[in-house]
Formats: structure tokens, sequence, C-alpha cells
């Protein structure tokens, strides 16, 4: 039997701490709901959990207790469900006054009602969490066979944390606040992160006798530890191997380092593993959804945070930034640009200072210029855009070339209609030039530059609309003297 048949053996439900005021992050949001490298911090918390039931398989439900800000949270989950971002059941229990960790795990014991098997807690403050080290802590819990098993860490600077406190023999005995904590308490480097798992059978009893009598009128979990040692029940500690991965976030501070060490942990990540080469990780960010293939080298200064592909042997940057689902094909270079929501071929060359928006789909050997803004456009093959150009609801064929200071006129801002153009295989569209939508431009047709085009182009034509050109002789020294005259009008 494999150690994860083992855990899969019992059943698992999860219990997630979401109520807090969080009242040194001073928002007026939800502190769950605050990104970290470009995910709210209960998603990415979710997302780990949720990733335990593909090892897993008898993870039941996730109970979430929320509180304050409770509709918010609980609107923004419901969302991510509704797009299946989490396949195991979530359910909500409202903790209408925050009298302590232990009382927000009263708040869902109803719902476990007569539950037998093992019930894993977790603050939804944790946003460095992940799916192997949670499934290595179930693994711990249950190997060891213990009625309580708390997650530590180990920290040089422990200040602020709960300290765990051992007997000689190295026994679990309590977890002590640092605000209570003796002198010889505070050296103790093993912390509580707040993430405990229960045989919620023999447990729950310890839950239904906590008491509240401290100076904060709390019901507080860590007081299950000493109950459990006292009632003689097996009690264990995991020490993870990285902090990082349970600290959580409790302010400013610990969100700006939160999206540090995430950030550091993806970087070593691509440098160690993905044969990525990131010129200067302090100033470079990426989220841990990000995918690159090897041999792409990231330059300084870029944003990278999203459901994004990059491909084989591409350059990024410098000081550019990817959002949303993007997806960027082998050998493409991109320099000091912004892409959202887009498809980039192979081979492509974009930049600098380009803008590809939502729904920019660019084919293979594409060359986007600098001060050019693409939207909800596709480009074919081996086209080019090469500066100063708007291209809006477009389809551009293969081969075509779009002068500098094109715009296609997507918008009607009196009737709010936005209508599509057309520019066929092989079309060259002259600089300076205005495509009034709906028209089409015909396979190698031509528009020269300066036109203002509101007709469909046929096939091999030309299209033309100018004013004849008139040259006044002498009309700049008229005008100068006309200046002079007026400048001494008594001469």
């Amino acid at each position: 039997m494999t150690s994860l048949q083992k855990i899969s053996d019992s059943r698992l439900s999860v219990v997630v701490l979401a109520a807090g005021l969080g009242k040194r992050m001073k928002s007026s949001e939800a502190k769950v709901l605050h990104p970290v490298l470009g995910k709210p911090i209960i998603w990415r918390v979710l997302r780990a959990i949720d990733g335990i039931s593909k090892q897993v398989a008898n993870l039941e439900k996730i109970h979430i207790v929320v509180g304050h800000n409770a509709e918010k949270v609980e609107a923004y989950v419901k969302q991510c469900t509704e797009r299946k971002e989490f396949q195991c059941p979530i359910f909500f229990h409202k903790q209408e006054e925050q009298l302590g960790t232990g009382h927000a795990l009263m708040s869902a014991q109803a719902a476990l009602n007569n539950f037998q098997g093992n019930v894993l807690v977790v603050p939804a403050d944790c946003p460095l969490l992940t799916s192997d080290s949670l499934t290595t802590f179930l693994l711990e819990h249950k190997e060891k066979q213990s009625d309580l098993t708390i997650l530590s860490a180990k920290l040089e600077n422990p200040s602020g944390y709960g300290r765990i406190v051992k007997s000689e023999q190295d026994k679990v005995l309590s977890i002590v606040e640092d605000k209570d904590a003796s002198a010889k308490e505070k050296q103790i480097k093993e912390v509580n992160t707040s993430i405990y798992c229960f045989n919620w059978k023999t447990i729950e009893k310890g839950l239904k006798e906590l008491k509240n009598d401290n100076k904060q009128r709390e019901y507080y979990l860590t007081d299950l530890i000493a109950w459990s040692v006292k009632a003689g029940h097996i009690v264990n500690c995991f020490v993870i191997g990285d902090w990082r991965l349970v600290m959580g976030v409790n302010s400013r501070v610990d969100l700006q380092l939160a999206n540090k060490f995430l950030n550091e942990i993806v970087s070593d990540h691509f440098l160690l593993e993905g044969g990525v080469t990131i010129i200067d990780p302090l100033s470079t960010w990426i989220a841990p959804e990000v995918k690159i293939e090897p041999d792409t080298i990231i330059l300084p200064g870029c944003w990278i945070i999203g459901d994004i592909q990059i491909g084989k042997a591409c350059t990024i940057g410098p000081h550019t930034s990817i959002e949303g689902e993007t997806q960027i094909g082998m050998q493409t270079k991109i320099v000091q640009s912004h892409l959202e929501d887009c498809s980039i071929g192979k081979a492509c060359y974009i930049g600098p200072f380009a803008h590809l928006r939502a729904g920019a789909t660019l084919a293979d050997q594409v060359r986007i210029g600098n001060f050019v803004e693409i939207k909800n456009s596709t480009i074919d093959s081996l086209s080019a855009v090469g500066h100063l150009s708007y291209v809006g609801d477009t389809t551009i064929g293969k081969d075509t070339n779009i002068g500098a200071g094109t715009i296609t006129a997507n918008y009607d801002h009196i009737t709010k209609i936005k209508a599509a153009t057309i520019i066929e295989d092989g079309a060259s569209i002259g600089s300076n030039s205005v495509l009034v939508a709906p028209v089409k431009i015909g396979k190698n047709a031509v528009v020269a530059a300066g036109t203002v085009i509101t007709k469909d182009v046929d096939d091999e034509s030309l299209a033309m609309r100018r004013v004849k050109q008139e040259n006044i002789a002498g009309w700049s020294q008229r005008r100068k003297q006309a200046g002079n005259k007026n400048k001494n009008p008594d001469k």
C-alpha cells in the first residue's frame, strides 16, 4: 500500500477560517481578497486545498467560515466555483461575532455533526500553501495515528508567533501565545502556524469544552492542545521545511512579503528546474500559474501574471507586462510592451511600446512595432503593423503591411456600435490612412498614403482619396511680411 493510498483510507473535510477583520491591513476590503501575484489570498488557499483531491480521493467538503465582509468573500468564491476553478464542494458558515479561532470552528460544528474522519483546519490568510505540503502533513497525521497534529515551523525570529511547548522527551505539551510566553518560552524557535488536523470524533469533545476565561474573552483553538494532552490523546507536530509556505498575511508588510516570497519560489523553480534565464529576479515578477518553456530569457522589469504560456527560446522584456490568459509561441521577442488576454504565434516581434489588448490573435512571424495598439483583431502570418497605428475589430490576412499612423475607425460613438474591418492577403495600407468600418480591403489591394476609406476596395485595386495638391508660389514670403507689419503697426 502506497503512502497516498494510506491517506485515502480515511475521510477528510476541511474548515477554512476566513472571518477575521484584518485590522492591521487598514482596508475596507476583506483581507483574504487582497491579491498575491494576481490572485486573491483565499483563491490561493482554496487552490492548495482543492489540489489535495487529486492525491486524496475522499476530500469530501470544504467549509468556509466567514464573518467580516462575508458577502464579498462568498460572492467571489461562488464566482470561482461557477467557473469550475475548484472541484470540491464548498459550503459557507457565518460567524456572527468574531470571538476567536475556537469560536470560528464552532460556527462550522453543526455541519460536521456525526462526521467520522479527519478535519483539516486552515486559516484563509496563508497564500503560499501548496497541495504537496498539505498532503505530506496529512500523511504524517495518518502514519503516526495522531488524534491531533499541528503544522509547525522553525523561525530564527519567532517574535509574534505562538510557541510549541514540548517536554524533554519532545512530546507536545501546549501552545503558548507570544504575549503570554515567559522569557524561557520566548527562546523557543518552533512556532504554531494555526494549521491543524483533527481526528474529529475525538477532538470535537474538546471543542465543546473550550472556555473563554481570558482577557480577550475569546475561544482559542490553541487551548485544544493542552486539553488533548491532558485527556491522553496522541498529539504530534509536523515541522514544515520551508516556513514561507505557511506564513500568514496580517498587514500590508506581510502582503508585500508574501508577494516577494512567492516570487522567489517561482523564480527559483524556473532557474533551477525550468531551464529559464531570469536576468534579475529582484525586478521580475512571475505568478505560479505561468508556464515558461526552456531557453527563454526574461529581462529585467517584467510583470508576468496570469494563466500565461510562453514557448521555447523567447525573449521577454525588458519592462514588459503580460497579464490574463495569454499564449506566446516559441522564438518570439517582446520588448517593453503590455499584453493581456491575447494569443501570439511563433517568431513574432512585438514592441517597443506596443499594447495588445483582449482578443488580439497573431499568427507566426507577425511584427508589431512601436506605439501600436491591437484590440480584438486577428493578424495572419508574415504581416506587419509597423508603428503608431490602432487596429481594432479587424481581420488582417497574410503578408500584409499596415503603414505608420493607420487607424481602423471601428467605433461610432453616437450609435455605440462597433463594426469590423477586413484586410485580405497581400494588401498594403499606406501611412496615415483611416479605414472607416465596416469596410473590406481586397487581396493585393493598395490604399494610398493619407487616404480615408469609406467603401470596399476590390482585389488588386489602388484606392486613393485626397484633395488635389496645389502649390502657391511666394506664400511664405508674403506671410512673413504680413506678420512683421502686425508686430510694427506704425511702419
